[in-house]
């Protein structure tokens, strides 16, 4: 159940950026024509961009740790015992959950500070900084409950199934992401 709600959110956090990004081209593109073809402009286009660029980023990692997409080496791992590669990914889960707290702590206080003192941008747009701040203490504080989930759940099947805990939280081998690609042309083919 537990595990459910957080797919939802993260995926739901991962549309709204999908939905952003597109957003930004709209908006870079106009832009663009407007300053071509009118000699006008968006005032603060790149500033924009970047409030964008931090949000998805911090919206994207809850998202990208339940698909097991974030970068590992992995050189090593094939050649250790199920058991030992299962520690070896509940240590990269700690370690996540440790960096991710670390993260949303600081996301916390700057976010506070910027309340406290009504921080704004220095540009002539004067954006409040409070706005773009809010949704990166957002994802930074789902991320770090998405990763204390991940983390306790692999805990608890270490000792009666290590094998679960690298199915569901190890890397991806190469076979398995084109073998995972394959299975979403296939669906998406059978959807049309």
């Amino acid at each position: 159940m537990i595990a459910r709600v957080l797919r939802v959110i993260a995926t739901s956090f991962a549309i709204v950026s999908g939905f952003a990004v597109l957003g930004l081209a709209f908006v870079i593109a106009f832009d663009i024509v407007a300053r071509k073809l009118f000699a006008f402009s968006i005032q603060g286009t790149d500033e924009y961009g970047g409030y964008v660029l931090a949000m998805i980023a911090s919206l994207g990692l809850s998202h990208a740790l339940l698909q097991r997409g974030h970068t590992r080496v992995d050189i090593i791992m094939p050649y250790l015992t199920t058991r030992l590669q299962a520690a070896v990914n509940l240590l990269a889960l700690a370690t996540l959950l440790g960096y991710a707290a670390f993260i949303a702590w600081y996301a916390f206080a700057a976010f506070s500070e910027t309340l406290e003192f009504d921080s704004r941008a220095n540009s002539p747009l004067q954006t409040p900084l409070w706005i773009p701040q809010l949704l990166w203490v957002i994802g930074t504080w789902t991320f770090v409950i998405v990763a204390a989930w991940a983390l306790c759940r692999a805990a608890a099947l270490f000792g009666r199934a290590p094998v679960e805990v690298n199915r569901e939280f190890g890397p991806l081998s190469a076979i398995q992401e084109v073998t995972e690609l394959a299975q979403e042309l296939e669906a998406t083919r059978k959807r049309r």
